[in-house]
């Protein structure tokens, strides 16, 4: 899906990581000229504005390409304060677009891709009907995403990947989980759908070791499953059968499907530990509520939410609570990973703490088998960038 940015709010590093996270193809324009041409043809899109973008020029043009394309609009101003101005009758038929959200210009790469991800789903309308149809069809695929562990010294290897599910819409193209699994969840489709990537992760294993080529995976458990006490047994059959081990296996689950510790659902967590699956704890905040984590669940792992990871290398006292916390993992013997790793500066830094496991695009981005296969296969043990 394609995105077009104004240029005045310029190629920033949120904008290019925040299109990578989405899939989407970023375009530019300065003018109402260039706006015109990138405006043809009937596929989906974004349009990206800045309040200096908005006047009666291309206010007018947009109105007359509703007609022609499906495109959705985010705007990086203040409404309040257009409407004291003189653009307030340009502003207010921006307002009346189907499909708008509306941005401050002090934009970060949450709000922003949460605000791109409302919008999509609103033009994506899928249906329980379309989805039941992916399911038996298998139009979904598989992606995964390298992660290093340190195993001696600042010797770092590759021995797990996590698998991240994708929709190859016949009809939008390659979808993102956030762009189907509410739905699903909504329809109470989550289910199939999980099990499908856990048999087809294991699939992948045994295709690799074929290939001379041993890895573990890592699966996002969503939070609706944690409710279904045949879950863990079921997940056992799915494993045993295609003759792997339960070991071989992690599920992550966030931090907010545990701070209940009366829940039900820890009982499910359990099993899985039980049975020798591993479980990790993802999105982990870093902050005073989320040590209470420790004494709810025995899990192996704790994954640092790249937020935090950016807060302690800003502050110093942010910094102390990752070593504090990292140090008390590795008391508990839990692990810690930290994910959205994107630069040398941030590997070292996490080295230097005594992190356990990282990924992020400095690793790799999520890719398919093949390229795992032909970056690690002859040479497993090695860090190798894939992207």
């Amino acid at each position: 899906m394609l995105a077009i940015v104004s240029q005045s709010l310029g190629r920033s590093r949120v904008m290019i990581e925040v299109a990578r996270e989405l899939s989407l193809s970023l375009s530019f324009f300065s003018s109402v000229d260039d706006l015109n041409k990138v405006l043809g043809g009937r596929s989906r899109r974004f349009i990206l504005l800045a309040e200096r973008d908005i006047s009666n020029e291309i206010v007018d043009r947009l109105v007359r390409a509703e007609h022609d394309a499906e495109f959705s609009l985010v705007v990086f101003a203040d409404q309040e304060t257009l409407r004291a101005s003189d653009r307030a009758l340009a502003a207010k038929i921006l307002a009346t677009h189907h499909n708008v959200e509306w941005l401050s210009p002090e934009y970060d790469s949450d709000t922003l891709s949460a605000g791109l991800r409302k919008c999509r789903r609103r033009m994506l309308r899928l249906g329980k009907d379309e989805l039941e149809k992916a399911i038996i069809k298998r139009e979904f695929v598989l992606q995964y995403q390298p992660k290093v562990e340190r195993r001696e010294a600042s010797e770092w290897k590759t021995h797990e990947v996590e698998a991240l599910i994708r929709w190859q819409h016949p009809q939008h193209g390659l979808l993102g989980p956030l762009e189907f699994l509410p739905e699903a969840e909504t329809f109470d489709l989550v289910g199939p759908i999980s099990e499908f990537v856990l048999f087809e992760a294991a699939a992948q294993l045994l295709r690799w070791r074929e290939q001379g080529l041993t890895l573990n995976a890592c699966i996002n458990l969503a939070s609706s499953q944690l409710n279904n006490p045949k879950l863990a047994k079921s997940f056992e059959r799915i494993v045993t059968e295609q003759g792997l081990q339960c070991t071989n296996f992690t599920f992550e689950v966030t931090e907010q499907d545990i701070v209940n510790s009366q829940a039900p659902h820890l009982l499910v967590l359990n099993e899985l530990r039980q049975l020798g699956f591993r479980i990790s704890l993802d999105d982990y905040g870093v902050a005073a509520s989320s040590l209470s984590a420790f004494e709810q669940l025995p899990f192996d792992e704790i994954k640092i939410h790249a937020a935090a990871l950016a807060r302690a290398q800003e502050s110093p006292v942010a910094l102390k609570v990752l070593a504090a916390i990292t140090g008390l993992a590795h008391n508990l013997g839990v692990s810690v990973c930290a994910e959205g790793v994107e630069d040398q500066a941030t590997f070292e830094f996490l080295e230097a703490i005594g992190c356990d496991k990282m990924q992020g695009y400095l690793i790799s981005e999520a890719v398919m088998p093949d390229i795992i296969r032909r970056a690690y296969g002859s040479s497993p043990e090695s860090v190798v960038s894939v992207a």
